[in-house]
């Protein structure tokens, strides 16, 4: 199965509370170097830096900073398997959800 591409809009946001914009996404992946978030289920996301290192939690009691643990919660409820800051552009991934889906 392939995964569907879209860049990320102002409008894909509009629901999600407390507000977040697109920018604000971007600041969050230029601030931490980020390449990528891929979210595997079950609260386990990799994050990727633009070295190609994973970004690991400092304290992993107190896991990733609120910034990156935002994303993670916008993800989750949007099903987005990836979040991927690349050549400028902010693109989310996942899977079509359709018939033969359930």
């Amino acid at each position: 199965m392939e995964y569907i591409t879209n860049e990320v809009v102002d409008a894909d946001l509009e629901h999600i509370t407390p507000r977040i914009s697109k920018n604000g996404i971007i600041d969050i992946f230029i601030a931490y170097d980020l390449v990528l978030i891929r979210n595997f289920g079950s609260d386990m996301f990799y994050v990727e830096m633009v070295d190609g290192e994973p970004l690991l939690p400092m304290n992993t009691r107190n896991g990733y900073p609120p910034g990156i643990e935002r994303l993670f919660d916008l993800m989750t409820k949007d099903s987005i398997i990836m979040l991927e800051f690349k050549n400028e552009r902010l693109l989310k991934y996942y899977l079509p959800v359709g018939p033969d889906s359930l």
